[in-house]
C-alpha cells in the first residue's frame, strides 16, 4: 500500500466570503431621502417596506439599499434582471435555520444559490434569494480517500485544492461553477468515463428540509431521497448544506487539443472518425468536438483528456490523417489539464440548448451540422456546438443507480451563443432556437437538466427525468409535501400525464 495514502490527512479550508462582515447597508430610511419622498414608489423602498420585521436589521442580510445588493442580485448569465426583495447570505446553519423559518412562516417566496452559474434564471427570484457562499468549507480526508465540500464551494476552488493532493472528483472545469448546482443535476465532466458523474461520487449529503431540520442524508438513512437528490435535487426536496464525496487519486494525466481549419468537406470524416473512435477507447480516455465560430471563422477542435502517465498517442490512428495540428499537449497534474480546459466565455448575455444522443450522428445530421456552421460568416456572435461523449461505456453507466436519468446516452450536444449588447438579444436567441429546431429529429426527446431551458415548457420534466417522474413525484410528497421548495422547473407534487404531442414526440423517438 502506498504509505503516502495511508496515512490520515485531513485539512479544513475556506474559500473566503464574498460577503464582508457587514452588509454595509445605508442607514437612512425611504423616508430620510428626498428623492423618494418625491417618487415614494420607488423600487427600492417598495422592496424595504415589504421585509417583514423578523428579517430587518440583520448583518448578513443584502438589502435593497445596500452598497453590494446591485452587483449581487444578477447570476451568471446576466439577461436575466430580477430584484430580489432581498439577498440572505447566512454564515451559519443557525442563521440559515432561522432565515428559513421567517420564510416559510410568512408564506414568502425564495430560491436558493450556491455559484449563481444557472443559465437560466432559475438560482434568482422576485423574492427572496438564499446565497450559500459562505458555506465554503473543504475537507479533505486522505486517509479514506474522501472530502467533505460545502455546497457554496465553486469548482476553480475545489479543483485546485485537491489537486494540490493529487486529487480530482468528478466534474466539469468551468471554475465559477457551483459544486451544489452541478452535483445535484448529475454532473458531466473531463473524469466521468473513469469515475462517473459528479453525483455518483457522492456519499452523503447535509439537507435542510422543508420543516426546519438538518438531516444526513446517505443510501442508508434516506435512500429515497437519496437517489432523488442525485439527478433532480435542485431546489426540489431541500437545502443541500455540504456534500461528502469519494475523491481519486490522480497524479498524472494528459490533455490533447487537435485542431483543423474549416473545410466543410472534411468535417463529416473527422465527425465519423471520431464517432466510430471514442465508444471503443479505454475509460480512462474521453473526449469532445467543438465547432467554434468566432468573427467570421469556424475551427474544429477535439479535445481529449487520459487520466494516467503513459503517453496519450491513441488519437493517431484515427486522428493523424486528417492532418490536425496539435495545438496543445500536455501532460501532468489535473489542475493544469482542468485549467487549459477552463472556460473563457466572458461575454454577459448567453443562451443554452442540450439534446442527448442514444446513437451515432446519421449523415443527414451531421450534413445540417456543417451546413448551419458553414453559413455563420455575416453572424456577429459567437457560437459554439459541442459533441461530448456520454456514458456508452465506462463509469457513468457502471455506477450506481440515481436519478439521473440518460445513464445509456451514447453522448450529448451541447449549444452555447454568447453576445456583449443588449439590442442583440432577438437575433441571439432566435438563432439557436431556430437551429434547435431543425436539428431536434437527429438527437432524442432528453435534455440536460443542469443546462436549464425554459423554452421547454411544461415538456421540461419528461425532457430531463424521463420516466424517472413518477418515483419523483412520490418523493417530493413524502418530503415537501406544501411544496416549500419550488421554481419553474422544479419537481411537482402532481405529475399531469404528457399531452398528445408528448405522446407524439414520445412514439416519434421511442418506436420499436
Amino acid at each position: 500500500m502506498n504509505t503516502r495514502i495511508a496515512l490520515l490527512f485531513m485539512v479544513s479550508i475556506s474559500t473566503g466570503s464574498l460577503l464582508d462582515a457587514s452588509c454595509q447597508c445605508n442607514t437612512y430610511t425611504c423616508s430620510d431621502d428626498p428623492l423618494m419622498q418625491a417618487y415614494p414608489n420607488q423600487n427600492m423602498c417598495v422592496l424595504l417596506n415589504s421585509i417583514p420585521a423578523a428579517l430587518q436589521g440583520l448583518d448578513y442580510v443584502m438589502y435593497p439599499n445596500c452598497d453590494v445588493y446591485n452587483t449581487n442580485r444578477f447570476n451568471y448569465n446576466k439577461r436575466f434582471n430580477l430584484f430580489p426583495i432581498a439577498i440572505i447570505v447566512p454564515q451559519t446553519q443557525v442563521q440559515l435555520q432561522y432565515a428559513f423559518q421567517v420564510l416559510t412562516q410568512n408564506n414568502l417566496p425564495f430560491t436558493t444559490r450556491s455559484g449563481g452559474h444557472c443559465y437560466g434564471p432559475g438560482s434568482l427570484s422576485s423574492g427572496y434569494i438564499i446565497d450559500l457562499r459562505n458555506f465554503n468549507a473543504i475537507t479533505p480526508n486522505v486517509g479514506n480517500n474522501t472530502v467533505t465540500i460545502g455546497a457554496g464551494c465553486r469548482l476553480g476552488q475545489v479543483i485546485e485544492t485537491l489537486g494540490a493532493l493529487n486529487y480530482a472528483i468528478p466534474t466539469g472545469t468551468c471554475p465559477s461553477v457551483g459544486i451544489a448546482g452541478l452535483a445535484l443535476g448529475g454532473g458531466v465532466g473531463l473524469l466521468s468515463r473513469a469515475y462517473g458523474l459528479t453525483a455518483d461520487a457522492v456519499i452523503s449529503m447535509t439537507v435542510l428540509m422543508a420543516d426546519g431540520t438538518i438531516i444526513e442524508v446517505t443510501q442508508d438513512t434516506y435512500p429515497d431521497l437519496f437517489w432523488a437528490l442525485r439527478g433532480a435535487g435542485a431546489n426540489a426536496f431541500g437545502i443541500v448544506l455540504d456534500f461528502t464525496f469519494t475523491m481519486y487519486y490522480v497524479p498524472t494525466v494528459s490533455y490533447l487539443q487537435l485542431t483543423w481549419p474549416w473545410n466543410p468537406s472534411q468535417v463529416a470524416q473527422i465527425v465519423n472518425a471520431w464517432q466510430a473512435w471514442f465508444p471503443v477507447q479505454s475509460p480512462d480516455i474521453t473526449s469532445e468536438l467543438i465547432f467554434y465560430y468566432n468573427n467570421g471563422q469556424v475551427t474544429l477542435k477535439l479535445n481529449a483528456l487520459k487520466v494516467g502517465a503513459t503517453p496519450f498517442t491513441e488519437w493517431q490512428s484515427a486522428f493523424a490523417q486528417f492532418n490536425p495540428t496539435v495545438t496543445t499537449m500536455y501532460q501532468g497534474n489535473y489542475v493544469g489539464a482542468a485549467d487549459i480546459f477552463a472556460s473563457t466565455y466572458t461575454q454577459p448575455f448567453s443562451k443554452v440548448k442540450s439534446k442527448f444522443i442514444f446513437s451515432p450522428l446519421s449523415s443527414d445530421g451531421i450534413a445540417l451540422i456543417i451546413n448551419f456552421m458553414s453559413q455563420l460568416a455575416n453572424n456577429r456572435c459567437p457560437y459554439l456546438l459541442f459533441l461530448e461523449f456520454g456514458g456508452a461505456s465506462g463509469g457513468v453507466i457502471e455506477r450506481g443507480d440515481s436519478s439521473y436519468f440518460p445513464r445509456g446516452a451514447y453522448g450529448w450536444i451541447f449549444q452555447f451563443i454568447y453576445w456583449p449588447f443588449e439590442f442583440q438579444h432577438e437575433g441571439a436567441l432566435n438563432l439557436i432556437r431556430q437551429f434547435y429546431t431543425s436539428f431536434e429529429r437527429y438527437t432524442s426527446p432528453y435534455n440536460y437538466a443542469n443546462l436549464v431551458d425554459y423554452d421547454l415548457g411544461a415538456y421540461y420534466l419528461y425532457a430531463y427525468y424521463g420516466t424517472n417522474i413518477n418515483r419523483l413525484v412520490q418523493i417530493k410528497n413524502t418530503y415537501d409535501p406544501n411544496n416549500i421548495f419550488t421554481w419553474r422547473q422544479g419537481i411537482p407534487l402532481e405529475y399531469v400525464p404528457q399531452s398528445l404531442l408528448t405522446q407524439k414526440i414520445q412514439q416519434k423517438y421511442c418506436a420499436g
